[in-house]
C-alpha cells in the first residue's frame, strides 16, 4: 500500500511539474502576439505649377498613421534636367519650394516620404510644372531683312529698344533677368544715340547723352563689374549697329557730343527701367 502511494506522489509531483511548465493548469495558454504595425500614407499638399522666379507652399500634413503617429518628413526632388529649384527646409511638414530661372517651361517630380513611430515608412510623388515667362514677355520676333530696312527698325511694344535687339539680349542671358533687365537699358541708350545721330537733332542727342548715363549708373546699382560691362557694351553695339545706316547715324552722334562731358548719375536715383 505504501509502495501504490509513493507511486501515486511521484506522479502528482511530475504532473504538477509539467502543468507549470504550461503556464498552469485550467485553460491558461500563450499570450495574444502583439499587432502588427500598420504603415504610415503619405499625402503631398502642392500647386500644380508656379511661375519661374516665385515660391509656393508644399504641405505634408494631409499624411497619417492610423495607428500612431507621424515621426518625420523628408522632403526631396526628381530633377534630370538641374532646374533651379530648392526645398527650403527639406524636414519639415510644412515647407516652401522656391524657382529660380528656367529658359523652358519643365517639369519637376516633388517626393515626400514619412516615417511613423515605428520606424515604418510611405512616400508619395506629385509633379509640378516650373513655366518660363521671360521668352512669351518677348515681342514677336521680326523677320531680319524687314527689320534692317530702316535706322529705327521694328519696335511692337514701343518701349524704345528694337524687337530683334530685344531677342538678342534673351538669347544672350536667357537665366539672368536682372542683367538683361540692365542691358535693355543700354540697348535703348544705343537706340536714342542712333537716332539722335540719324535725325541730327541736338535735344535728342542731349537725351540719349542722358540715357547713356543712366545706364552706367544701373550696371553701377546691378554690381557688373567694369570688364563685364565693357564685353556687354560690345554685345550691344554688335546688335544694334547691323547697317551701315545704323553705323553712320551712330558716328554722327558721336562727332556731335566732341567736346561734351556726359554727367554722372548717382546710381541710387537713376531710372533703371524701361
Amino acid at each position: 500500500m505504501k509502495r501504490h502511494q509513493s507511486i501515486i506522489s511521484v506522479l502528482l509531483f511530475f504532473s504538477a511539474l509539467l502543468l507549470s511548465a504550461c503556464g498552469g493548469g485550467g485553460g491558461g495558454g500563450s499570450a495574444p502576439a502583439p499587432a502588427a504595425n500598420v504603415p504610415p500614407r503619405a499625402v503631398i499638399s502642392a500647386p500644380n505649377s508656379a511661375n519661374e522666379r516665385t515660391s509656393v507652399e508644399i504641405s505634408g500634413t494631409g499624411s497619417s498613421d492610423s495607428d500612431g503617429s507621424i515621426a518625420a518628413y523628408q522632403w526631396s526632388l526628381d530633377n534630370p534636367d538641374n532646374i533651379n529649384v530648392s526645398i527650403e527646409n527639406p524636414t519639415q511638414v510644412n515647407t516652401k519650394l522656391v524657382f529660380g530661372e528656367v529658359q523652358t517651361t519643365a517639369d519637376i517630380t516633388l517626393n515626400l516620404k514619412v516615417t511613423d513611430n515605428a520606424d515604418a515608412t510611405a512616400s508619395a510623388q506629385t509633379k509640378i510644372r516650373i513655366v518660363e515667362i521671360d521668352a512669351a514677355r518677348l515681342p514677336p520676333k521680326p523677320d531680319t531683312q524687314t527689320s534692317m530696312q530702316t535706322v529705327q527698325g521694328i519696335d511692337t511694344d514701343r518701349n524704345g529698344v528694337r524687337d530683334d535687339m530685344e531677342h538678342s539680349l534673351y538669347g544672350l542671358y536667357p537665366l539672368d533677368t536682372p542683367r538683361r533687365e540692365t542691358l535693355l537699358i543700354g540697348a535703348h541708350a544705343v537706340q536714342m544715340q542712333v537716332l539722335a545721330g540719324s535725325e541730327n537733332n541736338q535735344s535728342a542727342s542731349d537725351a540719349a547723352s542722358e540715357r547713356s548715363a543712366e545706364f552706367a549708373a544701373c550696371a553701377i546699382a546691378g554690381n557688373i563689374d567694369i570688364v563685364t560691362l565693357q564685353q556687354d557694351i560690345a554685345a550691344l553695339k554688335l546688335f544694334a549697329l547691323n547697317t551701315d545706316a545704323r553705323r553712320r547715324a551712330y558716328l554722327a552722334y558721336k562727332a556731335s557730343r566732341a567736346g561734351t562731358v556726359q554727367r554722372a548719375i548717382n546710381p541710387d536715383s537713376a531710372n533703371c527701367s524701361i
